[in-house]
């Protein structure tokens, strides 16, 4: 019980991050905030305006950033231990195709389930994520 609550913990850790490091300042209650309640009280706004589930393009951009970021880095993160580790080039696939799969699990079955995402946010997430990782398998390939 106590590794499933960690895990969870850190996954919730992870998801919530562009949440804390929100840059843009917000005023609430004629307080200059920045972080979560910035990000809180933008998103609250977006929804507002657009519609429950609708980022509007700003905050949609500020995620995808953060998605894009991760990808590299999981690729940096995946290529070092495929090399490093096990000096082979196949367990880099195999990390790819668990990241695909954890990737799809956790747009198309957990976020909408626990956050009410959108499908169109998950296409959009998963693509982002997984885009990067086909252009390098891609570039290893030729």
């Amino acid at each position: 019980m106590r590794v499933r609550a960690l895990l969870k913990s850190l996954y919730v850790y992870f998801v919530e991050m562009p949440d804390r490091l929100y840059p843009f300042a917000t005023v609430i209650k004629g307080h200059l905030v920045r972080g979560k309640l910035s990000y809180e009280s933008a998103l609250t706004h977006a929804f507002d305006t657009y519609g429950p589930g609708r980022y509007g393009y700003k905050l949609m951009m500020y995620r995808e950033i953060f998605h894009f970021v991760g990808a590299i880095i999981f690729i940096t993160a995946a290529g070092f231990v495929s090399q490093v580790v096990f000096g082979s080039n196949v367990i880099l696939y195999v990390l790819f195709c668990a990241a695909v799969l954890g990737l799809t699990f956790q747009e198309f079955y957990l976020q909408p389930l626990h956050n009410a995402q959108r499908t169109q946010k998950g296409v959009t997430d998963w693509v982002i994520w997984v885009a990067p990782m086909t252009a390098y398998m891609f570039m290893l390939t030729f």
